[in-house]
């Protein structure tokens, strides 16, 4: 015969707080019960207060029935916890009805995730494209980089629809590359910038020939513009307007009459204005747009 305080025909429900509830099952994300485990330990951390040791059988503390869906109370006379199926705890009129309900309804989402996870695991695995897995996966103290980023979003999206195109995987299998070669990417533009010249400096305007390394369009004044950095071959870069007339893209090669204003804080960087006599001498090869 049990002798405890928290057995069904003895228990006061008005000496126990409700603390959180809590999922004994699997197949559940384990995000959907973290805040709820999160605020148990943090209460527990504060009473200093242990497990009832008496026996109970199972899962429930009053009545000994397994349940995987829990409430915890804290029962403060003795600074002890319990832990009580869900269905005890209304009987009782303990806890919180609607707590009840909403924890029932994240883990139900919390299944659908799950099964969401192991499906898009399997999908990019087929693809050759684990270590995007790895990545979305991953748990980061800074900011992400862009193509961390990009592929974090796009996982997430295959885990919530339960499939990837061909255009999505094909754009992952190029952003791990991007990852796997940007060490090396860095280094190469560093030296290429150690060696670089000083941008020229004159009252006058100068020819400038050079390749096109980004496009980019900004609002201006008058409405949106199309801007370029182009590079010379001498190191030094320059960004600016792209001409009027003048379409360019990424790793054509240009040419044009203009001034330019040094950059205050980098000697090796400038900006141009008003430029003239503009043409492409070359368009873009299929390794300079890539």
């Amino acid at each position: 015969m049990r002798k405890d305080l928290h057995r069904p025909s003895t228990i006061q429900p008005q000496e126990y707080d409700y603390v959180s509830c809590d999922y004994l099952g699997g197949g559940v994300d384990a995000l959907a019960f973290y805040s709820d485990r999160m605020a148990f330990r943090v209460h527990r951390e504060r009473t200093g207060g242990r497990w009832s040791d008496h026996e109970h059988g199972g899962s429930c503390h009053v009545c000994g029935a397994h349940a995987m869906y829990v409430a915890r109370f804290h029962h403060r006379p003795t600074n002890v916890y319990i832990q009580t199926g869900m269905d005890c705890a209304q009987k009782m009129d303990m806890g919180d009805a609607t707590a009840f309900r909403s924890f029932k309804k994240r883990i139900a989402e919390g299944r659908k995730t799950f099964k969401g996870k192991a499906k898009a695991q399997e999908l990019l695995a087929e693809r050759q494209l684990s270590t995007a897995w790895t990545i979305y996966t991953a748990t980061y103290d800074a900011p992400l980089p862009r193509e961390e980023n990009i592929i974090t979003d796009i996982v997430s999206k295959v885990v919530r629809y339960g499939s990837i195109s061909d255009k999505q995987a094909n754009f992952v299998g190029k952003l791990l590359n991007d990852i796997s070669t940007r060490a090396q990417r860095t280094a190469q533009r560093a030296a290429e910038q150690a060696a670089a010249q000083p941008v020229p400096v004159s009252d006058q305007r100068q020819t400038i020939r050079g390749e096109v390394v980004s496009t980019k369009v900004v609002d201006g004044f008058r409405g949106p513009v199309t801007k370029m950095l182009v590079r010379h071959a001498d190191g030094w870069k320059v960004w600016g307007t792209v001409p009027a007339g003048l379409t360019v893209e990424r790793g054509d090669e240009v040419e044009f009459a203009a001034k330019i204003e040094p950059s205050r804080d980098d000697p090796k960087f400038g900006f141009f204005s008003r430029p003239t006599q503009a043409r492409k001498i070359g368009p873009a090869t299929p390794e300079q747009a890539a």
